[in-house]
């Protein structure tokens, strides 16, 4: 089971790097060209994307063909230049990147509590498309006055 029951797919489009034994939690691991990629994932409102080969060509590629979906949540590892490159190629491209497509991207991922290794970027990363996917402000629960909505609250206690 991959972290918080999120069923991950991975795919690269090296073999080496693609193998399932590196990745023991994911549900698929796949060996894709880019240009194939996207037709072994179906997409939703729950599902996010995260950009991650270290192949600029790989993530371009991927990102131009994720764009028109308008996902949720697409993010790309790495320096925010990385990400504005890809975006100014796009241009270049005669690509038109619309806001309501900039406001799914996000680049670099990840929230800022103070990552510095792989685990902890990695949560930082599951931590903001949480957020994300939840619609959240990704806050300390010490600064709010509830935890939850206090109309979910009651509904909640309703049912009970």
């Amino acid at each position: 089971m991959a972290p918080v029951s999120w069923h991950v797919t991975l795919i690269d489009g090296r073999a080496n790097y693609a193998a399932a034994e590196r990745f023991p939690l994911a549900k698929r691991v796949i060996t894709a060209k880019p240009g194939e990629a996207l037709s072994y994932l179906t997409f939703d409102e729950r599902t996010a994307v995260m950009l991650m080969t270290h192949n600029y060509n790989y993530d371009f590629a991927v990102l131009r063909q994720l764009l028109p979906f308008h996902l949720t949540y697409v993010g790309a590892l790495g320096p925010k230049k990385r990400l504005h490159r890809m975006l100014d190629e796009l241009k270049e491209d005669g690509i038109e990147v619309t806001p309501s497509q900039l406001e799914s991207v996000y680049g670099p991922a990840g929230l800022d509590i103070g990552s510095e290794n792989a685990d902890e970027i990695a949560l930082s990363i599951l931590a903001e498309i949480q957020a994300v996917l939840k619609k959240s402000s990704a806050v300390s629960l010490r600064d709010k006055a509830f935890i939850h909505d206090r109309n979910s609250a009651q509904i909640i206690q309703q049912a009970l």
